[in-house]
């Protein structure tokens, strides 16, 4: 491939292989044509009377945990001849991969599909993350006044964008003593007294366990919509 190029592809030495400059400036290209491709190849099959292929999924964590584990089954019962593929990662990631054509629909936020197609599905309430020895001035709730000047668990940029939103909107300023990517991980930080946090209520709709701490409603309440995302049609 590279002979037919006519420029090096790849960077070798004794620590292994990377791809150069002019390699990774062809990569999505490359990626485009691929997906082009297998999307012929489907359409082929479909016009043949078959269904068969193969889907890629680009989904963020909380849905994955929370519908892949029925959706997929069902879903390769009623086409077995599909492939699913899936692929976890931040709302950028899978804004990338849709683009790219590694993934063909993106579970997203609408807050982050921007200019892609998106088909809302479920609206997601926030909600907030809570040292267990914590007291609200209401049982269950917390206010946004409240939350005023408390030390927070954040998320990265990339994966936070609703809760920013939240943030923005009432005027929070957040002190942020940790930075962190997976769920599981923000709800030890609460956990273990490093502060508040805000996060989706889907993750909990599956029984999972905010281990010792406590998930209170938020005034005023806010939501994520949560949909399917493709690229733009025509």
């Amino acid at each position: 491939m590279e002979a037919e190029c006519g420029f090096p592809l790849f960077t070798r030495t004794k620590s292994g292989v990377t791809m150069t400059a002019a390699a990774e400036n062809l990569l999505p290209a490359i990626q485009r044509l691929l997906a082009s491709s297998e999307s012929l190849d489907q359409s082929i099959a479909q016009i043949n009377g078959m269904h068969k292929g193969v889907l890629r999924l680009g989904v963020f964590n909380s849905a994955c945990v929370t519908w892949l584990p029925q959706l997929v089954p069902q879903f390769q019962l009623d086409f077995p001849g599909i492939d699913v593929q899936i692929y976890q990662g931040s709302y950028a990631d899978i804004c990338a991969w849709v683009k790219n054509g590694t993934a063909e629909i993106g579970f997203l936020s609408n807050s982050s599909a921007l200019d892609l197609d998106f088909e809302p599905l479920y609206d997601d309430e926030l909600v907030c993350i809570a040292p267990a020895s914590y007291r609200p001035a209401r049982p269950g709730c917390v206010s946004a006044e409240e939350l005023r000047g408390q030390p927070f668990v954040s998320q990265l940029a990339d994966v936070d964008a609703d809760i920013q939103s939240y943030f923005k909107t009432n005027d929070l300023r957040v002190d942020s003593r940790c930075y962190i990517v997976d769920d599981q991980s923000m709800i030890a930080m609460v956990a273990c007294g490093r502060g508040f946090a805000i996060m989706p209520e889907l993750m909990f709709k599956t029984g999972t366990d905010p281990h010792g701490c406590q998930v209170l409603r938020l005034e005023p309440a806010a939501t994520r919509s949560i949909g399917l995302a493709c690229l733009a049609r025509g």
